[in-house]
């Protein structure tokens, strides 16, 4: 690993006020101090700025007692010549340069070391300076590129933003960040995913973005992995496909007695929470629709009943989603007034009903699937609500997918 030495004397000369012992850092008199900078430029992914920015020459350095500066050199140049202080402990500070807010090709080297100054004594500190920022590089996979015509990615903290734009990452450009959390906000034809970070000193991330493969069952799939080395971290963000995919068919075992929602743990989608009052899970088969699964069916049997499923991800669809389901008039009367659908973006604070047609299903039949279209919004934590306001009701094959 290379390193750039800097070797010089700063004289430290006290204002003298009185003789004392040479060896006493108490005593006042003049002392003289030799500083070495050892600087490393390298986390093993070297910019073509490290150099510069490692040159030990160009570091201002400060002289601190009692954590005020009493004495700066910026820059420290080669010969700084002698500096006039009276004896005591100090600690001298060095850094290449002032950082406060995320920049490109910025990385920053820094150290500190105490030091006492005695009477006619020479006393020398050696400061190591290492990256004191984090770097970050972003790549995209082939798929993402060809998936996405507009993107871009934005690492975000508390203390500024970067954006990367495409030439940014086709040429790897390397940007910096003060060492802390951060998120990173990867944006797809006008769709974001978001995913938090934790940058380290002298570290180099390098965060490729990939697609996600179409999830086959549930919500938005997103596949999130990290591997590390040692100052150097691969970070993969898989921007998720968009496709939105959840079915509910109330259990694939039948139950040989109804079963209160309240109890019922062996639901077909296990990721959702589920809900509800009076409304139970029987084993009357659902039938005469396209996809429906027999079985198990949600079974409503008075006025005031409802059920609940919660914590589906549609925040990153790509489309507009549709919700379908089964829907069981045992009197062969449907009014689609008496089963209603509503949807809360606020955990269930408040819902919103959906629009359902008064012809969304024959209503001389048993069983007949109804969809909607319209109303279903796109956030974190949807929550799906039935409302039953007549009598003996069921639903079965609850879906909610991307069109």
């Amino acid at each position: 690993m290379k390193r750039r030495n800097l070797l010089f004397p700063l004289l430290i000369t006290a204002m003298g006020w009185g003789s004392c012992a040479k060896n006493d850092p108490g005593n006042v008199g003049n002392g003289s101090l030799v500083v070495r900078l050892d600087v490393d430029p390298t986390v093993r992914v070297v910019t073509a700025s490290a150099t510069k920015s490692a040159d030990a020459a160009t570091f201002t350095l400060e002289i601190l007692q009692n954590e005020t500066v009493i004495k700066k050199l910026s820059p420290i140049g080669v010969d700084p010549g002698p500096i006039e202080l009276p004896s005591g402990v100090y600690t001298v500070r060095t850094y290449s340069q002032s950082f406060t807010a995320p920049a490109f090709d910025t990385p920053v080297y820094g150290g500190s070391a105490g030091v006492s100054i005695a009477v006619d004594n020479e006393t020398p500190v050696s400061i190591g300076c290492k990256q004191t920022n984090a770097g970050v590089r972003v790549s995209y996979s082939e798929a993402f590129r060809a998936n996405h015509s507009t993107r871009s990615t934005t690492i975000r903290q508390i203390q500024g933003a970067l954006t990367f734009t495409d030439d940014d990452v086709s040429g790897g450009r390397i940007g910096y960040f003060p060492a802390d959390r951060a998120t990173i906000v990867v944006t797809a034809d006008g769709v974001e995913y978001e995913q938090e970070l934790t940058l380290d000193a002298q570290t180099v991330y390098n965060v490729s973005v990939d697609d996600a493969p179409q999830s086959v069952s549930g919500n938005l799939k997103l596949d999130i992995t990290v591997s590390t080395d040692v100052s150097e971290q691969d970070v993969a963000v898989v921007f998720p496909s968009g496709v939105v995919d959840y079915t509910e068919t109330m259990g694939g075992v039948p139950v040989s007695v109804e079963q209160n929602v309240s109890g019922y743990a062996k639901w077909s989608y296990l990721k959702a929470s589920y809900a509800g009052s009076g409304a139970f899970v029987s084993s009357a088969a659902s039938s005469d629709y396209n996809g429906a699964s027999g079985g198990n069916y949600l079974l409503f049997k008075t006025s005031g009943a409802y059920f609940t499923v919660s914590g589906l991800n549609t925040s990153m669809a790509a489309n507009d989603l549709v919700l379908s389901f089964g829907c069981c008039s045992f009197s062969q009367a449907y009014d689609v007034n008496n089963l209603t659908v509503s949807v809360s973006q606020d955990e269930g604070a408040n819902f919103t009903q959906l629009p359902i047609a008064s012809d969304a299903r024959p209503a001389n039949k048993k069983w007949a699937q109804v969809s909607v279209t319209e109303g279903i919004p796109k956030t974190k934590n949807l929550v799906i609500r039935f409302d039953c306001l007549g009598t003996n009701y069921g639903i079965d094959d609850i879906r909610l997918k991307t069109l």
